[in-house]
């Protein structure tokens, strides 16, 4: 089937890169965010879903991944992106800034569930982002709630951090949701990348998740 065959390709894909794991550690991965980072206590969580919600199109979620890009391929990260509909547009990024990055173009929200699956339990990657910010709702919904809950557990095993980039919270009991909720202004489009992030309106939601390590720390 051609979906057995999309995860066998992905398999030996993730088998042919073998850097030594990611180390856990309690430190953050910094996404060169200062506010997010800052939020954050360093970074995002290892161990951990932080989930990113761009409220309104052109509101940060893409400066936001360009950040991580550029943060982690100074610090030698390796960082994995499943893409849940195709929305990744690698010609506005700096071949260098692409090195280091697995891209997985997934044809539906099932596939990419099962990629998310398959990269999570992996255990070489920094960072891995889950973009659903261009699938309707409706599909996400459509998934049925055990599966979320088993990538969070499983996210919880590995060593990097997970970050899910929605335009609607969705992902079950994440320690931290952030929010854009503020679209860039027209005149800042045109000025460099490190200025409009200076300026992202970020709106930190503390999660389930976080008040419950909280009740029993």
């Amino acid at each position: 089937m051609p979906k057995s065959k999309s995860i066998a390709e992905l398999r030996t894909l993730v088998a042919a890169w073998t850097p030594a794991p990611v180390a856990r550690s309690g430190d953050g991965i910094a996404t060169g965010v200062a506010s997010i980072d800052e939020a954050l206590g360093g970074g995002l969580p290892r161990g951990r879903v932080t989930e990113l919600v761009s409220a309104l199109p052109s509101s940060g979620g893409e400066l936001v991944f360009a950040s991580i890009l550029k943060a982690t391929r100074a610090s030698r990260l390796r960082v994995a992106l499943i893409d849940a509909a195709d929305g990744f547009a690698p010609r506005t990024f700096a071949p260098d800034l692409l090195r280091h990055l697995v891209w997985v173009r997934a044809k539906s929200v099932t596939e990419a569930v099962a990629c998310f699956d398959v990269l999570v339990r992996d255990g070489n990657y920094a960072v891995i982002v889950f973009d659903v910010r261009n699938v309707a709702p409706r599909a996400l919904k459509q998934q049925p709630a055990s599966a979320w809950h088993r990538l969070r557990l499983a996210s919880e095993q590995n060593a990097g951090a997970v970050l899910i980039q929605t335009r609607v919270g969705f992902f079950p009991a994440v320690p931290w949701r952030l929010i854009l909720s503020q679209p860039v202004k027209l005149a800042e489009l045109r000025t460099a990348r490190v200025r409009r992030m200076a300026h992202l309106d970020v709106q930190i939601a503390r999660g389930h998740g976080a008040l419950e390590e909280e009740k029993t720390g």
